[in-house]
C-alpha cells in the first residue's frame, strides 16, 4: 500500500511538472547548460525534457543536437550517434555549425548520415509528402475561407436588397394616337416601329401628291358678253384657276397616288388603333430591385465652443450634440 501511494505520488509529481514545463524555456535551459560545459546536465535536461513535453520539430532537433554534442564530448559516441540520427530523421539536410561545433563532432555527425543515406532519402519524400499535404490544406482551408467570405457578402447584399414595386398607369387615349403611339405605351417597340413607319411615309406621301396637284392648276380669263355689270357695260371678266388639258395625265396619277396613300395612312392608323387597343393594360407592376447602403457608424459628440461679448468683456459657451 505504501509502495503504492509512493508511485502514485511519483506519477502525480512527474505530470505537475510535465505541465509546468515550457518548451521554450526547457530549450533555453539545455543550450545554456551545454555553453557553459555542463555536459551531462545538458544531456539530461534534454532527454527529460523530450519524454515529458511535446515540443514543435525545430525545437526537437535543436534539443537534440544538444543532446547529441554534450553526449559527444563526454566521450558517450553511441548516445551522441542514437542523438544524430533522431536530428536527422526530423531533418535530413540539417548542418552543424562549423564555427561553434568542433571538427570531430562534425565528422561524427556525417559520418552518422552517410550511413543512414538510404533512410534519410525515404524521410525527404516522407517530409516532401506532408510538406505538399500541407500546402494543399492550406490551399483548401484559403478557399473555404473565400467561400465563406463570398456566401457571408452575399447574404449581406441580400439583406440589403429591397423589391421597388411601380404601378404604371397607362392612359386609353394613348391608343388613338397614330404613328404606334399605343404600341410603343406598350413596350412593343417592333409593332409601334413598322406602324410609324408605315403611316409617315403614306402621309408624306400624300401631302406631297397634294401639293403637285394644287401645282398643276394656272390662271385663265374668262369673259363673259351676256351679263350686265353694275356699271351698266354688258361684259363680264373672272379669274378662275383650271388644270390645263395637257396635264390632265399627271393630274390624275397625282390624284390616284394622293387617295391611295391617303388610304393607306387612315387604314394603318386604323390597324394600329385596334391592335393597341386589343393589347391595352391600363396599369402594370414594374418591380426593381435595390441596394440599401451599408449601415454607418453612428457619429461621435460634437463639440463646439462659441465666443460672445458681454458688458465689459467677452464670454464663451461649450455646445455639445450628439
Amino acid at each position: 500500500m505504501t509502495r503504492l501511494a509512493l508511485l502514485i505520488a511519483l506519477v502525480s509529481g512527474a505530470g505537475a511538472w510535465a505541465q509546468q514545463l515550457v518548451p521554450e524555456r526547457e530549450v533555453e535551459v539545455s543550450r545554456t547548460l551545454y555553453e557553459n560545459g555542463k555536459y551531462a546536465e545538458a544531456l539530461k535536461r534534454a532527454n527529460d525534457a523530450m519524454e515529458l513535453s511535446n515540443f514543435t520539430d525545430a525545437q526537437r532537433t535543436t534539443l537534440h543536437e544538444l543532446a547529441a554534442l554534450s553526449a559527444f564530448n563526454l566521450g558517450e559516441l553511441k548516445v551522441a550517434q542514437r542523438h544524430f540520427l533522431q536530428l536527422l530523421q526530423l531533418d535530413p539536410d540539417h548542418q552543424l555549425d562549423p564555427f561553434a561545433v568542433a571538427p570531430p563532432a562534425i565528422k561524427a555527425f556525417e559520418q552518422v548520415r552517410r550511413d543512414n543515406a538510404d533512410a534519410l532519402n525515404l524521410v525527404r519524400q516522407q517530409l516532401a509528402l506532408r510538406a505538399e499535404q500541407a500546402r494543399r490544406e492550406v490551399t483548401e482551408r484559403e478557399r473555404l475561407l473565400k467561400e465563406q467570405e463570398e456566401r457571408r457578402r452575399r447574404v449581406e447584399e441580400l439583406a440589403r436588397t429591397v423589391t421597388v414595386r411601380t404601378i404604371e398607369k397607362r392612359p386609353f387615349l394613348v391608343n388613338f394616337i397614330p404613328f404606334g403611339a399605343g404600341q410603343f405605351q406598350e413596350g412593343r417597340v417592333g409593332p409601334g416601329v413598322a406602324f410609324a413607319v408605315i403611316e409617315a411615309v403614306m402621309g408624306i406621301t400624300s401631302i406631297i401628291s397634294y401639293f403637285a396637284i394644287n401645282a398643276l392648276y394656272e390662271d385663265y380669263t374668262i369673259t363673259l358678253n351676256d351679263r350686265i355689270n353694275p356699271d351698266g357695260t354688258n361684259t363680264y371678266v373672272a379669274q378662275v384657276k383650271r388644270i390645263p388639258d395637257s396635264r390632265k395625265t399627271e393630274y390624275q396619277v397625282w390624284s390616284a397616288l394622293k387617295y391611295s396613300t391617303g388610304g393607306v395612312f387612315y387604314l394603318g392608323w386604323a390597324l394600329g388603333v385596334v391592335d393597341a387597343i386589343f393589347h391595352h393594360q391600363a396599369e402594370i407592376t414594374v418591380e426593381t430591385q435595390q441596394q440599401l447602403a451599408p449601415p454607418t457608424a453612428p457619429a461621435g459628440p460634437k463639440v463646439q465652443l462659441d465666443l460672445f461679448p458681454t458688458p465689459g468683456g467677452l464670454g464663451g459657451g461649450l455646445t455639445i450634440g450628439f
